[in-house]
């Protein structure tokens, strides 16, 4: 799909995943043996490759401006294949909507159950690799989910600092999600809840579907956690969205961007409500909440969009190009069309 920087270092080891069946039907994936809060006869344990780490070239630049680096957040399908739609999705937008003459490139890495500490250290190497092999010294960063996380610790090396000129947080959990509390819970102690059935099913459905794997690194998105500070010298923005109860602008967005993934955030959207009948987390974009999406401010806010719509959408992704360059009249009316 796209070329390998040769300066590329490799991450080429396997882990291991595991599948509970119930007779022949796979019910429920995990990185990690679980206390089963379903039933289930057999369990089946799988090697899978891990993606290497490293930066992928999308587009050379052809200009002077600072080229895009995306970095996705975690990826429950990587078990499948580096590949995902997921990534894909991501790739295509940017290539997409960003003019033809600014570099484009993705920083891919294992995201289930490699610390991010460590894939931040690749991203700092993989940049100062980069600054020296072109011409471009600075780069602008669009960080999607916990990409963002990832971003902030790579920020606290000054040496990367300096190769940074623009950040986008895109639906990055600073604060954490109280979804993520729920995946990595035992469950077993929910069927005290008078839901216990509908809860279990949402589990199950939402794990066999590829929703999320149980999986170690989840414990960064727990909601609470802290992490790395942003540091002052970055110009950064964070890009936040809830979903609303209006039917219009879901319709909408169903229309305008990959269907399955619209639908998927606001199904768990509706089930956030069931979760958390009141407060802050009610305000989501499906997966991340408003409050934690827009921690140490600089937001821009999209109603009626969800957590994939950061990855999907035209709209959202003109938006990023419009913050991290100075656009001309002509090439404006370009991404406005």
């Amino acid at each position: 799909m796209s070329s390998t920087l040769t300066f590329a270092q490799g991450n080429d080891d396997y882990g291991i995943y595991y599948v509970y069946y119930n007779t022949i039907v796979p019910v429920y994936k995990t990185l990690y043996k679980i206390d089963p809060f379903f039933e289930y006869t057999k369990v089946v344990e799988y090697r899978w490759k891990r993606s290497e780490t490293r930066l992928v070239e999308i587009r050379k630049p052809r200009n002077q401006e600072p080229s895009v680096i995306l970095i996705h957040g975690i990826d429950p399908n990587e078990i499948n294949g580096e590949w995902t739609n997921y990534k894909n999705y991501f790739v295509d937008t940017w290539k997409r909507c960003l003019p033809e003459e600014y570099g484009l490139y993705i920083f891919v890495y294992p995201s289930l159950d490699i610390p991010l500490e460590e894939s931040a250290k690749k991203l700092v190497q993989e940049i100062q690799k980069l600054a020296l092999s072109t011409e471009q010294k600075c780069f602008n960063f669009y960080a999607h989910s916990m990409g963002g996380l990832l971003l902030r610790y790579a920020l606290q090396d000054s040496g990367f600092r300096n190769h940074v000129a623009k950040v986008i947080f895109a639906g990055t959990p600073h604060i954490g999600s109280p979804f993520a509390n729920f995946i990595v819970m035992n469950k077993k102690i929910l069927k005290l809840r008078n839901d216990w059935d509908y809860l279990k099913m949402i589990l199950i459905s939402a794990n066999s579907v590829g929703i999320f794997i149980e999986a170690p690194n989840y414990d960064y998105l727990l909601y609470g956690r802290e992490h790395p500070g942003i540091p002052e010298t970055v110009e950064f923005m964070n890009f936040a969205s809830v979903i609303k109860n209006n039917n219009d602008p879901i319709v909408q967005n169903i229309l305008r961007t990959e269907p399955f993934s619209s639908v998927v955030m606001i199904f768990l959207n509706s089930v956030s409500r069931v979760i958390f009948p009141e407060g802050e987390f009610t305000k989501n974009d499906g997966m991340v909440p408003l409050i934690s999406a827009t921690a140490f401010g600089k937001s821009e806010i999209f109603e009626g969009f969800d957590h994939a719509d950061f990855i999907l959408s035209d709209i959202i992704v003109k938006k990023a190009i419009e913050f991290f360059y100075t656009i001309e009249k002509s090439e404006k009316a370009v991404l406005e069309n």
